[in-house]
């Protein structure tokens, strides 16, 4: 039923009372009005409150959700042929060189260090030794985290492109052996000084100009 507003007597519903005395007649209220007013507002703004924090808590997990889906290592932001199983977690070493025409690519540098985390090197062992954390990591997928990328027939690094189609030459192998950059898994030892020793995976990629 409609409450008869006691200041300019125009029938409003109660649930429009509070409102219509803080829009309507603000400065002549009464100090009980006045009251009444400030306590549905904070009420109001109180639920509001609560409305805004439901909705930021359902956003942030909706967004820690779809970084868990789609940013995961080795999911889509990778287009390696085969992707790492980020699920059978391993802890493995080994070595690698790689060297493009009169360029040896220095893995102590700090932009190579600990960029992803199914493979990666430290600063602290001078980039001497890759590590795998996840099982079926490929030669392919390691130097893509490295911004590189390798197939049997092309080699990419730092805006330049190599492939054998114009006349250049691209070496793989694995301990002497020639290998499928985006077949063959890396296979590594547990002990860091066991690989510097030699004894895991040595990856070496050769990648020279054609004249």
């Amino acid at each position: 039923m409609p409450t008869q507003c006691s200041y300019c007597g125009d029938p409003v519903s109660d649930d429009e009372y509070e409102r219509h005395l803080d829009r309507a007649h603000a400065d002549e209220l009464t100090a009980i009005d006045r009251r009444r007013v400030n306590l549905s507002s904070g009420g109001s703004k109180r639920r509001n409150l609560a409305l805004y924090a439901g909705a930021s808590l359902v956003l942030a997990l909706f967004l820690v959700g779809y970084a868990a889906v789609f940013l995961a290592p080795g999911t889509a932001a990778s287009s390696a042929a085969v992707q790492p199983d980020a699920d059978r977690e391993i802890h493995e070493h080994g070595t690698i060189d790689v060297q493009y025409d009169e360029t040896v690519v220095a893995f102590d540098d700090p932009q190579y260090a600990e960029l992803d985390e199914c493979f990666h090197f430290h600063e602290y062992d001078n980039g001497d030794v890759w590590h795998t954390h996840c099982e079926n990591v490929t030669i392919e997928y390691a130097l893509e985290t490295l911004g590189m990328t390798i197939t049997a027939e092309e080699f990419a690094v730092n805006g330049q492109t190599f492939s054998e189609r114009d006349g250049d030459t691209i070496s793989v192998t694995v301990n002497g052996g020639p290998v499928d950059p985006q077949a063959y898994v890396l296979e590594g030892v547990e002990s860091v000084d066991d690989a510097q020793a030699g004894v895991g995976d040595h990856v070496e990629i050769v990648v020279k100009s054609g004249d």
